[in-house]
Protein backbone atom coordinates (compact mmCIF):
# COMPACT_ATOMS: atom_id res chain seq x y z
CA UNK A 1 0.00 0.00 0.00
CA UNK A 2 1.41 3.40 -0.93
CA UNK A 3 2.11 5.91 1.81
CA UNK A 4 -0.42 8.26 0.20
CA UNK A 5 -3.20 5.72 0.66
CA UNK A 6 -1.99 4.52 4.05
CA UNK A 7 -1.62 7.95 5.66
CA UNK A 8 -4.19 10.05 3.79
CA UNK A 9 -6.64 7.47 2.51
CA UNK A 10 -6.62 8.85 -1.04
CA UNK A 11 -8.42 6.45 -3.35
CA UNK A 12 -10.00 8.05 -6.40
CA UNK A 13 -13.52 7.21 -7.58
CA UNK A 14 -13.89 6.37 -11.30
CA UNK A 15 -16.41 8.43 -13.28
CA UNK A 16 -18.81 5.57 -13.95
CA UNK A 17 -19.20 4.95 -10.21
CA UNK A 18 -19.66 8.64 -9.48
CA UNK A 19 -22.55 8.72 -11.96
CA UNK A 20 -24.10 5.53 -10.58
CA UNK A 21 -23.91 6.91 -7.05
CA UNK A 22 -25.47 10.27 -7.93
CA UNK A 23 -28.29 8.41 -9.67
CA UNK A 24 -28.63 6.10 -6.66
CA UNK A 25 -29.06 9.15 -4.43
CA UNK A 26 -31.49 10.72 -6.94
CA UNK A 27 -29.26 13.71 -7.62
CA UNK A 28 -30.32 13.98 -11.23
CA UNK A 29 -32.52 15.98 -13.56
CA UNK A 30 -35.49 17.37 -11.67
CA UNK A 31 -33.85 17.19 -8.24
CA UNK A 32 -30.65 19.27 -8.35
CA UNK A 33 -31.76 22.88 -8.28
CA UNK A 34 -31.33 25.05 -5.18
CA UNK A 35 -30.53 22.04 -2.99
CA UNK A 36 -27.39 21.99 -0.85
CA UNK A 37 -24.96 19.21 -1.75
CA UNK A 38 -21.53 18.40 -0.30
CA UNK A 39 -18.61 16.03 -0.64
CA UNK A 40 -16.76 16.37 2.67
CA UNK A 41 -13.64 14.53 1.48
CA UNK A 42 -13.71 15.74 -2.08
CA UNK A 43 -10.14 15.05 -3.20
CA UNK A 44 -9.63 16.31 -6.75
CA UNK A 45 -13.37 16.78 -7.25
CA UNK A 46 -14.63 13.59 -8.91
CA UNK A 47 -18.10 13.90 -7.35
CA UNK A 48 -18.27 17.69 -7.36
CA UNK A 49 -17.36 17.94 -11.04
CA UNK A 50 -20.26 15.70 -12.03
CA UNK A 51 -22.55 17.43 -9.53
CA UNK A 52 -21.73 20.82 -11.05
CA UNK A 53 -22.25 19.48 -14.56
CA UNK A 54 -25.68 18.11 -13.65
CA UNK A 55 -26.65 21.33 -11.90
CA UNK A 56 -25.66 23.45 -14.89
CA UNK A 57 -27.41 21.24 -17.45
CA UNK A 58 -30.68 21.33 -15.53
CA UNK A 59 -30.43 25.07 -14.87
CA UNK A 60 -29.89 25.87 -18.55
CA UNK A 61 -33.07 23.98 -19.40
CA UNK A 62 -35.06 26.71 -17.63
CA UNK A 63 -32.86 29.79 -17.88
CA UNK A 64 -29.87 31.30 -19.68
CA UNK A 65 -29.07 33.71 -16.85
CA UNK A 66 -25.40 32.85 -16.26
CA UNK A 67 -25.08 35.36 -13.44
CA UNK A 68 -27.87 33.65 -11.53
CA UNK A 69 -26.38 30.24 -12.35
CA UNK A 70 -23.02 31.29 -10.94
CA UNK A 71 -24.68 32.58 -7.78
CA UNK A 72 -26.53 29.29 -7.28
CA UNK A 73 -23.38 27.21 -7.81
CA UNK A 74 -21.59 29.34 -5.21
CA UNK A 75 -24.50 28.91 -2.80
CA UNK A 76 -25.53 25.27 -3.13
CA UNK A 77 -22.40 23.27 -4.03
CA UNK A 78 -19.97 22.63 -1.17
CA UNK A 79 -16.79 20.66 -0.57
CA UNK A 80 -14.09 19.98 2.00
CA UNK A 81 -10.57 18.71 1.34
CA UNK A 82 -7.73 18.52 3.85
CA UNK A 83 -4.86 18.17 1.36
CA UNK A 84 -3.81 21.46 -0.23
CA UNK A 85 -2.65 19.91 -3.51
CA UNK A 86 -5.89 17.95 -3.94
CA UNK A 87 -7.87 21.05 -3.01
CA UNK A 88 -6.13 23.02 -5.77
CA UNK A 89 -6.81 20.24 -8.30
CA UNK A 90 -10.47 20.23 -7.29
CA UNK A 91 -10.83 23.98 -7.89
CA UNK A 92 -9.09 23.64 -11.24
CA UNK A 93 -11.37 20.78 -12.32
CA UNK A 94 -14.47 22.72 -11.28
CA UNK A 95 -13.27 25.81 -13.16
CA UNK A 96 -12.72 23.74 -16.31
CA UNK A 97 -16.21 22.25 -16.06
CA UNK A 98 -17.81 25.67 -15.52
CA UNK A 99 -15.86 27.11 -18.46
CA UNK A 100 -17.46 24.56 -20.79
CA UNK A 101 -20.75 26.40 -20.19
CA UNK A 102 -19.42 29.95 -20.40
CA UNK A 103 -18.84 30.50 -16.69
CA UNK A 104 -15.70 32.00 -15.16
CA UNK A 105 -14.46 33.25 -11.81
CA UNK A 106 -16.90 31.13 -9.82
CA UNK A 107 -16.22 31.57 -6.10
CA UNK A 108 -16.56 27.91 -5.20
CA UNK A 109 -17.50 27.03 -1.62
CA UNK A 110 -14.74 24.46 -1.40
CA UNK A 111 -12.81 24.60 1.87
CA UNK A 112 -9.23 23.49 2.45
CA UNK A 113 -9.76 22.13 5.96
CA UNK A 114 -10.16 19.03 8.09
CA UNK A 115 -13.75 17.77 7.95
CA UNK A 116 -13.27 16.30 11.42
CA UNK A 117 -13.25 19.78 12.94
CA UNK A 118 -15.90 21.56 10.82
CA UNK A 119 -19.43 22.22 12.08
CA UNK A 120 -20.70 24.93 9.72
CA UNK A 121 -22.46 22.48 7.41
CA UNK A 122 -24.26 20.51 10.13
CA UNK A 123 -28.00 19.93 9.54
CA UNK A 124 -27.92 21.94 6.28
CA UNK A 125 -27.15 19.48 3.49
CA UNK A 126 -29.85 17.89 1.37
CA UNK A 127 -27.29 15.62 -0.29
CA UNK A 128 -24.01 14.15 0.95
CA UNK A 129 -21.92 12.13 -1.50
CA UNK A 130 -18.42 10.80 -1.20
CA UNK A 131 -15.65 8.27 -0.99
CA UNK A 132 -14.25 8.76 2.54
CA UNK A 133 -10.56 8.18 3.32
CA UNK A 134 -9.68 4.54 4.02
CA UNK A 135 -6.82 5.18 6.45
CA UNK A 136 -6.69 3.41 9.83
CA UNK A 137 -6.96 5.79 12.76
CA UNK A 138 -3.62 4.68 14.20
CA UNK A 139 -1.91 5.85 10.98
CA UNK A 140 -3.12 9.43 11.40
CA UNK A 141 -0.24 11.76 12.12
CA UNK A 142 -1.84 14.81 13.70
CA UNK A 143 -5.63 14.53 14.08
CA UNK A 144 -5.98 11.34 16.13
CA UNK A 145 -7.66 13.18 19.02
CA UNK A 146 -10.15 14.82 16.65
CA UNK A 147 -11.23 11.38 15.46
CA UNK A 148 -11.70 10.05 18.97
CA UNK A 149 -14.20 12.85 19.68
CA UNK A 150 -16.69 11.05 17.46
CA UNK A 151 -19.16 8.50 18.81
CA UNK A 152 -18.45 5.94 16.08
CA UNK A 153 -14.74 5.93 17.02
CA UNK A 154 -14.94 6.09 20.78
CA UNK A 155 -13.13 2.83 21.47
CA UNK A 156 -10.57 0.64 19.76
CA UNK A 157 -8.76 0.95 16.45
CA UNK A 158 -11.18 2.46 13.97
CA UNK A 159 -11.11 2.94 10.23
CA UNK A 160 -11.42 6.64 9.47
CA UNK A 161 -14.12 6.04 6.86
CA UNK A 162 -16.50 4.97 9.64
CA UNK A 163 -16.15 8.39 11.28
CA UNK A 164 -17.14 9.97 7.95
CA UNK A 165 -20.51 8.25 8.20
CA UNK A 166 -21.06 10.20 11.41
CA UNK A 167 -19.77 13.44 9.86
CA UNK A 168 -22.19 12.93 6.98
CA UNK A 169 -25.13 12.17 9.26
CA UNK A 170 -24.38 15.38 11.17
CA UNK A 171 -24.38 17.39 7.95
CA UNK A 172 -27.67 16.01 6.63
CA UNK A 173 -30.84 18.06 6.85
CA UNK A 174 -33.97 16.38 8.16
CA UNK A 175 -34.97 15.21 4.68
CA UNK A 176 -31.43 14.71 3.38
CA UNK A 177 -29.94 11.79 1.44
CA UNK A 178 -26.41 10.44 1.83
CA UNK A 179 -24.62 8.02 -0.50
CA UNK A 180 -21.10 6.81 0.34
CA UNK A 181 -18.79 4.23 -1.19
CA UNK A 182 -16.68 2.55 1.48
CA UNK A 183 -15.14 -0.80 2.38
CA UNK A 184 -17.91 -3.32 3.12
CA UNK A 185 -16.19 -4.35 6.36
CA UNK A 186 -18.42 -2.09 8.48
CA UNK A 187 -21.29 -4.52 7.97
CA UNK A 188 -19.76 -7.01 10.40
CA UNK A 189 -16.55 -5.58 11.89
CA UNK A 190 -16.13 -4.68 15.55
CA UNK A 191 -15.14 -1.17 14.45
CA UNK A 192 -18.50 -0.80 12.69
CA UNK A 193 -20.55 -1.74 15.74
CA UNK A 194 -21.61 1.77 16.73
CA UNK A 195 -22.47 2.64 13.13
CA UNK A 196 -24.72 -0.42 12.93
CA UNK A 197 -26.34 0.46 16.26
CA UNK A 198 -27.04 3.96 14.95
CA UNK A 199 -28.63 2.56 11.80
CA UNK A 200 -30.81 0.23 13.87
CA UNK A 201 -32.00 3.17 15.98
CA UNK A 202 -32.63 5.53 13.07
CA UNK A 203 -33.81 2.95 10.52
CA UNK A 204 -32.30 5.16 7.83
CA UNK A 205 -30.50 2.68 5.56
CA UNK A 206 -32.56 2.59 2.35
CA UNK A 207 -30.27 0.90 -0.15
CA UNK A 208 -26.98 -0.90 -0.70
CA UNK A 209 -24.98 -1.91 -3.75
CA UNK A 210 -22.55 -4.73 -2.98
CA UNK A 211 -19.65 -4.61 -5.43
CA UNK A 212 -18.59 -8.08 -4.33
CA UNK A 213 -15.29 -9.25 -5.79
CA UNK A 214 -15.21 -6.35 -8.22
CA UNK A 215 -12.45 -3.91 -7.22
CA UNK A 216 -12.88 -0.45 -8.77
CA UNK A 217 -9.84 0.93 -6.94
CA UNK A 218 -6.15 0.10 -7.01
CA UNK A 219 -6.33 -1.05 -3.41
CA UNK A 220 -6.96 -4.34 -1.65
CA UNK A 221 -10.42 -3.46 -0.43
CA UNK A 222 -13.92 -4.73 -1.19
CA UNK A 223 -16.54 -2.06 -1.45
CA UNK A 224 -20.16 -1.25 -0.75
CA UNK A 225 -22.29 1.71 -1.77
CA UNK A 226 -24.70 2.70 1.00
CA UNK A 227 -27.69 5.04 0.77
CA UNK A 228 -29.34 6.72 3.76
CA UNK A 229 -32.65 8.57 3.70
CA UNK A 230 -35.29 9.85 6.16
CA UNK A 231 -36.54 7.20 8.55
CA UNK A 232 -40.25 7.73 8.04
CA UNK A 233 -39.99 7.20 4.29
CA UNK A 234 -38.36 3.77 4.06
CA UNK A 235 -38.93 0.52 5.93
CA UNK A 236 -37.12 -1.64 3.36
CA UNK A 237 -33.54 -1.72 2.12
CA UNK A 238 -33.09 -2.08 -1.63
CA UNK A 239 -30.32 -4.64 -2.11
CA UNK A 240 -28.31 -4.61 -5.34
CA UNK A 241 -25.26 -6.47 -6.56
CA UNK A 242 -22.90 -5.02 -9.16
CA UNK A 243 -22.41 -6.30 -12.70
CA UNK A 244 -18.71 -5.77 -13.43
CA UNK A 245 -19.23 -6.31 -17.16
CA UNK A 246 -22.00 -3.75 -17.61
CA UNK A 247 -20.64 -1.56 -14.78
CA UNK A 248 -24.07 -1.10 -13.26
CA UNK A 249 -26.09 -2.35 -10.32
CA UNK A 250 -28.56 -5.24 -10.50
CA UNK A 251 -31.56 -5.26 -8.18
CA UNK A 252 -31.83 -8.41 -6.06
CA UNK A 253 -34.51 -7.89 -3.41
CA UNK A 254 -35.83 -5.58 -0.71
CA UNK A 255 -34.97 -6.45 2.88
CA UNK A 256 -35.85 -5.12 6.31
CA UNK A 257 -33.27 -4.18 8.91
CA UNK A 258 -34.57 -7.04 11.02
CA UNK A 259 -33.73 -9.46 8.23
CA UNK A 260 -30.16 -8.26 7.68
CA UNK A 261 -29.33 -7.92 11.39
CA UNK A 262 -27.95 -11.20 12.74
CA UNK A 263 -26.50 -11.01 16.24
CA UNK A 264 -25.63 -7.35 15.80
CA UNK A 265 -23.90 -7.81 12.44
CA UNK A 266 -25.36 -7.04 8.99
CA UNK A 267 -25.56 -9.64 6.22
CA UNK A 268 -26.81 -9.37 2.64
CA UNK A 269 -28.53 -11.99 0.52
CA UNK A 270 -31.87 -13.47 -0.42
CA UNK A 271 -34.52 -13.91 2.26
CA UNK A 272 -33.88 -17.67 2.31
CA UNK A 273 -30.12 -17.17 2.62
CA UNK A 274 -30.57 -14.80 5.55
CA UNK A 275 -33.02 -17.14 7.27
CA UNK A 276 -30.49 -19.96 7.08
CA UNK A 277 -27.72 -17.69 8.35
CA UNK A 278 -29.87 -16.79 11.36
CA UNK A 279 -30.33 -20.48 12.13
CA UNK A 280 -26.64 -21.26 11.79
CA UNK A 281 -25.59 -18.32 13.93
CA UNK A 282 -28.16 -18.95 16.66
CA UNK A 283 -26.76 -20.07 20.00
CA UNK A 284 -26.88 -23.86 19.96
CA UNK A 285 -27.13 -25.55 23.32
CA UNK A 286 -24.86 -28.45 22.40
CA UNK A 287 -21.32 -27.62 21.33
CA UNK A 288 -19.74 -30.47 19.37
CA UNK A 289 -16.63 -28.68 18.14
CA UNK A 290 -14.24 -25.91 19.01
CA UNK A 291 -12.42 -24.05 16.26
CA UNK A 292 -9.24 -22.14 16.99
CA UNK A 293 -6.48 -20.22 15.26
CA UNK A 294 -3.13 -21.94 14.79
CA UNK A 295 0.27 -20.84 16.09
CA UNK A 296 1.25 -17.18 15.85
CA UNK A 297 5.03 -17.21 16.19
CA UNK A 298 5.31 -13.70 14.66
CA UNK A 299 8.60 -15.00 13.24
CA UNK A 300 7.64 -17.95 11.05
CA UNK A 301 10.79 -17.68 8.93
CA UNK A 302 12.86 -18.24 12.08
CA UNK A 303 10.84 -20.91 13.89
CA UNK A 304 9.58 -22.93 10.91
CA UNK A 305 11.61 -24.66 8.21
CA UNK A 306 13.30 -27.84 7.04
CA UNK A 307 15.93 -28.06 9.77
CA UNK A 308 18.76 -30.60 9.78
CA UNK A 309 18.12 -31.32 13.47
CA UNK A 310 15.06 -32.75 15.23
CA UNK A 311 15.70 -32.15 18.93
CA UNK A 312 13.56 -29.29 20.22
CA UNK A 313 11.22 -29.42 17.23
CA UNK A 314 7.78 -30.77 16.37
CA UNK A 315 6.10 -31.47 13.05
CA UNK A 316 3.89 -28.59 11.95
CA UNK A 317 1.27 -28.24 9.22
CA UNK A 318 0.72 -25.06 7.26
CA UNK A 319 -3.07 -25.23 7.02
CA UNK A 320 -3.26 -22.82 4.08
CA UNK A 321 -1.21 -25.17 1.88
CA UNK A 322 -1.53 -28.53 3.72
CA UNK A 323 2.27 -28.83 3.69
CA UNK A 324 4.37 -30.18 6.56
CA UNK A 325 7.54 -28.68 8.02
CA UNK A 326 9.47 -28.65 11.28
CA UNK A 327 8.89 -26.09 14.00
CA UNK A 328 11.27 -25.22 16.83
CA UNK A 329 9.08 -25.64 19.91
CA UNK A 330 10.49 -24.19 23.18
CA UNK A 331 7.57 -25.51 25.26
CA UNK A 332 6.67 -28.54 27.34
CA UNK A 333 3.80 -30.96 26.69
CA UNK A 334 1.37 -28.63 28.46
CA UNK A 335 2.29 -25.74 26.17
CA UNK A 336 4.21 -23.85 28.85
CA UNK A 337 7.46 -22.13 27.95
CA UNK A 338 10.63 -23.92 28.97
CA UNK A 339 13.13 -21.97 31.00
CA UNK A 340 16.13 -20.81 29.01
CA UNK A 341 18.24 -23.29 30.94
CA UNK A 342 15.93 -26.18 30.00
CA UNK A 343 15.66 -25.11 26.38
CA UNK A 344 19.42 -24.63 26.23
CA UNK A 345 19.81 -28.38 26.69
CA UNK A 346 18.25 -28.83 23.25
CA UNK A 347 21.56 -27.71 21.83
CA UNK A 348 20.90 -27.45 18.09
CA UNK A 349 17.55 -25.66 18.37
CA UNK A 350 18.85 -23.27 21.01
CA UNK A 351 22.03 -22.45 19.11
CA UNK A 352 19.99 -21.84 15.97
CA UNK A 353 17.67 -19.36 17.70
CA UNK A 354 20.62 -17.59 19.29
CA UNK A 355 21.55 -16.37 15.83
CA UNK A 356 18.20 -14.54 15.69
CA UNK A 357 18.06 -13.32 19.29
CA UNK A 358 18.00 -9.62 18.40
CA UNK A 359 15.15 -10.09 15.91
CA UNK A 360 13.11 -12.27 18.27
CA UNK A 361 13.52 -9.93 21.23
CA UNK A 362 11.92 -7.10 19.26
CA UNK A 363 8.88 -9.20 18.38
CA UNK A 364 7.99 -10.44 21.87
CA UNK A 365 4.71 -9.12 23.22
CA UNK A 366 4.11 -11.14 26.37
CA UNK A 367 7.39 -11.61 28.23
CA UNK A 368 10.46 -9.94 26.83
CA UNK A 369 12.76 -11.94 29.10
CA UNK A 370 11.89 -15.11 27.15
CA UNK A 371 13.25 -13.97 23.82
CA UNK A 372 13.16 -17.50 22.36
CA UNK A 373 9.39 -18.12 22.61
CA UNK A 374 6.60 -17.41 20.10
CA UNK A 375 5.12 -13.93 19.82
CA UNK A 376 1.68 -15.24 20.90
CA UNK A 377 0.60 -18.12 23.12
CA UNK A 378 -2.45 -19.22 21.09
CA UNK A 379 -2.79 -22.93 20.22
CA UNK A 380 0.13 -24.02 22.42
CA UNK A 381 -1.96 -25.98 24.91
CA UNK A 382 -3.63 -27.98 22.13
CA UNK A 383 -0.45 -29.48 20.70
CA UNK A 384 -1.05 -32.59 22.81
CA UNK A 385 -4.51 -33.13 21.24
CA UNK A 386 -5.69 -34.63 17.96
CA UNK A 387 -7.12 -31.98 15.66
CA UNK A 388 -8.24 -31.26 12.11
CA UNK A 389 -6.59 -28.41 10.24
CA UNK A 390 -8.40 -26.32 7.61
CA UNK A 391 -7.46 -23.38 5.39
CA UNK A 392 -9.41 -20.12 5.69
CA UNK A 393 -9.44 -18.86 2.09
CA UNK A 394 -11.59 -20.89 -0.29
CA UNK A 395 -13.32 -20.63 -3.64
CA UNK A 396 -14.98 -24.01 -4.15
CA UNK A 397 -14.90 -27.55 -2.76
CA UNK A 398 -11.61 -28.31 -4.49
CA UNK A 399 -9.90 -25.43 -2.70
CA UNK A 400 -10.75 -26.74 0.80
CA UNK A 401 -7.79 -28.42 2.52
CA UNK A 402 -8.63 -30.69 5.48
CA UNK A 403 -5.82 -32.51 7.25
CA UNK A 404 -5.79 -34.70 10.34
CA UNK A 405 -3.07 -33.53 12.74
CA UNK A 406 -2.26 -36.00 15.50
CA UNK A 407 -1.28 -35.10 19.05
CA UNK A 408 2.23 -33.78 19.43
CA UNK A 409 2.03 -31.83 16.18
CA UNK A 410 1.18 -28.19 15.48
CA UNK A 411 -0.81 -26.06 13.05
CA UNK A 412 -0.18 -22.57 11.70
CA UNK A 413 -1.48 -20.30 8.93
CA UNK A 414 -5.06 -21.44 9.36
CA UNK A 415 -7.56 -22.97 11.76
CA UNK A 416 -7.88 -26.25 13.59
CA UNK A 417 -10.93 -28.13 14.85
CA UNK A 418 -11.15 -29.92 18.20
CA UNK A 419 -13.93 -32.49 18.32
CA UNK A 420 -14.93 -36.00 19.30
CA UNK A 421 -16.58 -36.40 15.90
CA UNK A 422 -14.70 -38.46 13.34
CA UNK A 423 -12.57 -36.97 10.59
CA UNK A 424 -14.97 -38.50 8.05
CA UNK A 425 -17.92 -36.68 9.65
CA UNK A 426 -16.16 -33.31 9.53
CA UNK A 427 -14.98 -33.98 6.00
CA UNK A 428 -18.47 -34.85 4.82
CA UNK A 429 -19.83 -31.60 6.26
CA UNK A 430 -17.13 -29.29 4.92
CA UNK A 431 -16.43 -30.80 1.51
CA UNK A 432 -19.89 -29.82 0.31
CA UNK A 433 -21.59 -27.21 -1.83
CA UNK A 434 -23.70 -26.30 1.20
CA UNK A 435 -20.60 -25.21 3.13
CA UNK A 436 -19.24 -23.27 0.16
CA UNK A 437 -22.60 -21.50 -0.19
CA UNK A 438 -22.51 -20.64 3.51
CA UNK A 439 -19.05 -19.11 3.23
CA UNK A 440 -20.11 -17.16 0.14
CA UNK A 441 -23.14 -15.83 2.01
CA UNK A 442 -20.84 -14.30 4.64
CA UNK A 443 -19.47 -12.06 1.85
CA UNK A 444 -15.97 -11.79 3.24
CA UNK A 445 -14.28 -11.28 -0.09
CA UNK A 446 -10.70 -12.03 -1.11
CA UNK A 447 -9.05 -11.58 -4.48
CA UNK A 448 -9.58 -13.81 -7.53
CA UNK A 449 -13.07 -14.92 -6.48
CA UNK A 450 -12.04 -16.34 -3.10
CA UNK A 451 -13.74 -15.91 0.29
CA UNK A 452 -12.44 -16.04 3.83
CA UNK A 453 -14.01 -16.94 7.17
CA UNK A 454 -13.21 -16.82 10.88
CA UNK A 455 -12.92 -19.50 13.54
CA UNK A 456 -16.32 -18.38 14.86
CA UNK A 457 -17.93 -18.69 11.41
CA UNK A 458 -16.66 -22.26 11.05
CA UNK A 459 -17.48 -23.28 14.61
CA UNK A 460 -21.08 -22.06 14.29
CA UNK A 461 -21.57 -23.92 11.01
CA UNK A 462 -20.15 -27.21 12.28
CA UNK A 463 -22.15 -27.13 15.51
CA UNK A 464 -25.31 -26.33 13.55
CA UNK A 465 -24.78 -29.22 11.13
CA UNK A 466 -23.75 -31.77 13.76
CA UNK A 467 -26.62 -30.75 16.02
CA UNK A 468 -29.08 -31.23 13.14
CA UNK A 469 -27.66 -34.68 12.38
CA UNK A 470 -28.13 -35.76 16.01
CA UNK A 471 -31.78 -34.75 16.18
Amino acid sequence: MSSSIKHYGRIYTPDYLVKRMLDFGNYRFGATQCRHVIDNSCGNGAFLTEIVRRYIVEFLERSNDLKLLQSELETFVHGVEIDRDEYAKCLDNLDKTAAEYGLSNVRWDIINADALTLRQFDNKMEFVFGNPPYVRVHNLSDNYNSVKMYEFAEKGMTDLFIVFFEIGFNMLSEQGTMVLITPSSWLSSKAGGKLRNYIMRKNNLSGVIDLGHFQPFNAATYTLISRFQPTETFDKIDYYTFDSNELKEKFQTSLSLKQIDINGEFYLGSENTLLQLKEIKANHENQYVQVKNGFATLSDKVFIGDFDFSEGTIDILKASTAKWSKCIFPYNEQGLALSEEEFGKKTSAYQYLLEYRAVLSVKQKDDNSKWYVFGRTQALKDVNKDKIAVNTIIKNIDSIKLTFVSEGKGVYSGLYILTNESFDTIQQILLSEDFVSYIQSLRKYKSSGYYTFSSKDLEQYLNYKICASHE
